[in-house]
């Protein structure tokens, strides 16, 4: 401010009017008169307002030329000066210029673009003594998740938790008995699956039973499916058909529905090595029986598949309890177990006295049957009396018992 009052008072005190000896004495005459002095608008309001005017504009100046930045030239030794001719200065300002429209910038007084002060403000000035470092790269995080000191982002903490290092647990590739599973994980495994509910702690091994299906490894904490086997093994459906006798002998016949080859067949103490989807069996004797049928399928897996088989009533050659050997009908007036006269299988047969135990018939040709005469007297047997009578197969069947016995009333 002390410089600004001595530019006016410098300003004012350098505005000097011309003397002029006439005003004088016209003006002291009406002052003498009394009459109010006519002055000139333009001595009284119009100089002092120039000088203020002239005051302003050089206050403006001075203090914008002091906030305006000075480039400060860098030092040239006189043998790198070169002397710019006219033209030269002409030619750069035409560039100045075309580059200036190109760009479309403003340029200041010097031809340079012009730069505001704000922008000035956010340029960054390198210093020479300061060892410049490639920040590291930083991996992006997802929007909403945060970082914590000392600790994994959320995203490797789900990529941590998605690839956990889960040891493979071996699974049999076919159904069949007891397999030992071994766990070597540093965490507890489900196994679940058809029928199948067992976990599995923590470096331990378990022995579980599977059949054909799909089984799951589940990690117990958090319910992760860790992994998923199938088992294979051929499936299959056995069908019997009813009880029938054909050719003297007891007939099941068994059916398996199944894409599989039956390689066995059993049932009680016997088996049969007959491949085949329909198989026929004897059943001899009377009771219940699982039977269950071996399955190969193409994989080389097996599996086995049961029923249950009733029998009802024994075997016995199919032979009549009571004869009359009067009868006009043939079937009636003779004895023999009807099986001898269907099967053509070598045999002895013999009826005994069951008083004495003393042999009244025998025969090995199924077409000699007893017609009631009992031979040690030549004559026909007593009436209404029960025999004994006795079979033995020289080549019996799978299963079949080698001696049959019974009694036959003579009616």
């Amino acid at each position: 401010m002390d410089k600004l009052d001595q530019l006016f008072k410098k300003v004012v005190g350098e505005q000097q009017e011309p003397y002029d000896p006439s005003a004088w004495d016209s003006l002291s005459k009406r002052l003498d008169a009394g009459l109010p002095p006519k002055s000139n608008p333009f001595l009284k309001w119009g100089l002092p307002s120039a000088a203020i005017v002239i005051g302003i504009s050089l206050a403006t100046w001075y203090f914008s030329d002091r906030t305006s930045p000075v480039s400060t030239p860098h030092a040239t030794s006189p043998k790198q000066a070169k002397i710019e001719t006219q033209d030269q200065r002409n030619s750069k300002d035409a560039d100045v210029n075309v580059k200036s429209q190109e760009k479309n910038v403003p340029l200041n007084d010097s031809g340079e673009e012009y730069i505001p002060e704000n922008a000035k403000a956010n340029e960054v000035t390198i210093h020479d003594d300061i060892d410049l470092v490639e920040p590291e790269k930083v991996t992006p995080i997802a929007q909403g998740e945060h970082l914590t000191p000392n600790k994994p982002n959320a995203i490797e903490s789900k990529k941590l938790e998605n690839s956990e290092n889960h040891s493979f647990i071996a699974f049999p590739s076919c159904a069949g008995e007891f397999t030992e599973l071994k766990n070597s994980n540093s965490y507890e495994v489900i196994i679940k699956g058809d029928k199948v509910n067992v976990s599995i702690a923590a470096n331990s091994s378990k022995k579980i039973s599977f059949g054909t299906g799909t089984y799951q490894v589940v990690h117990s904490t958090n319910n992760a499916i860790l992994q998923t086997n199938t088992i294979n093994g051929p499936k299959g459906e056995v069908v019997l058909d009813e009880l029938v006798y054909e050719n003297g002998l007891p007939v099941q016949s068994v059916h398996v529905k199944t894409d599989a080859t039956v390689s066995s067949l059993s049932y009680g103490k016997h088996t049969l090595d007959l491949p085949g989807k329909d198989v026929s069996i004897n059943p001899f004797n009377k009771g219940t029986y699982a039977m269950e049928l071996a399955l190969t399928d193409e994989h080389g897996c097996t599996e086995k598949i049961s029923t249950v088989l009733n029998v009802n009533d024994d075997y016995n050659l199919l032979a009549v309890n009571a004869f009359e050997p009067n009868s006009q009908d043939a079937r009636k007036s003779t004895f023999i177990p009807f099986a001898l006269t269907q099967r053509a299988t070598p045999f002895r047969m013999i009826i005994l006295d069951p008083n004495d135990g003393g042999l009244v018939f025998e025969t090995t040709d199924a077409n000699q049957a007893w017609d009631g005469i009992d031979k040690r007297f030549g004559r026909i047997a007593d009436a209404n009396k029960a025999y004994v009578w006795k079979v033995i197969l020289s080549q019996p069947r799978l299963g079949e018992k080698s001696e049959y016995m019974g009694t036959v009333v003579r009616m």
